[in-house]
């Protein structure tokens, strides 16, 4: 932490045992472990506020990025919709945003399967 080594320990020590004398170090001692202990633990709790932040601010990028491809995947969607459409040549929508004309024509082809070219030429307006 500070780089201290122990002939630099060993001197602090000495000139606090002859600064202090023998009755009043450990107090000395005590005092200097509490205000240690304080030291660390301030430190940690701003190491840790300032991990929290980061991942805040991290999950702010993530939650942007999000936004983006959903609105990349709506647009996307569209664009197939009208492709669909200027195929189909169909306009009503169903509520997922699809063309119906896919959708029926399926319907009509399982309830009815011999009839199946017929009615998907008759749907499409041939």
């Amino acid at each position: 932490m500070f780089d201290v080594g122990f002939s630099e320990l060993l001197l602090i020590a000495l000139i606090a045992l002859i600064v202090l004398g023998p009755k009043r170090l450990p107090e000395a001692a005590r005092a200097a472990g509490r205000w240690v202990g304080r030291l660390r633990r301030f430190i940690s709790e701003v190491k840790r506020d300032f991990d929290q932040e980061l991942r805040g601010e991290e999950l702010d990028e993530l939650r942007r990025l999000k936004h983006g491809l959903e609105d990349t995947r709506r647009m996307i969607g569209d664009s197939s919709n009208r492709i669909l459409q200027g195929l189909t040549g169909e306009t009503s929508t169903g509520p997922t945003g699809r063309t119906a004309a896919p959708i029926a024509a399926a319907g009509r082809a399982r309830r009815a399967p011999g009839k199946k070219h017929a009615r998907a030429k008759k749907s499409r307006g041939r």
